[in-house]
């Protein structure tokens, strides 16, 4: 594993510690490692809708509405 000095202003890190402590990390960094992977996982799974949307010849616009509509039937 590789260490990074990373330098956040006064207010930031006092926010971010906060947080890392309401959700339960045990330290910043472990709070940070989790916010890098969470971006990972959120630009992989975008690159994956897309290629999908791509395969079905649909536009972000319509399967945005497809999957706002199984969400509202989800929930009926």
């Amino acid at each position: 594993m590789n260490i990074h000095v990373v330098e956040l202003p006064d207010e930031t890190e006092l926010w971010a510690k906060a947080r890392a402590e309401a959700e339960g990390f045990l330290t910043l960094s472990d709070y940070m490692t989790h916010l890098v992977q969470q971006q990972k996982d959120i630009e992989t799974l975008r690159a994956r809708l897309m290629l999908g949307m791509e395969g079905e010849g649909i536009s972000f616009e319509e399967m945005s509405a497809r999957l706002r509509a199984r969400l509202e039937a989800g929930r009926r």
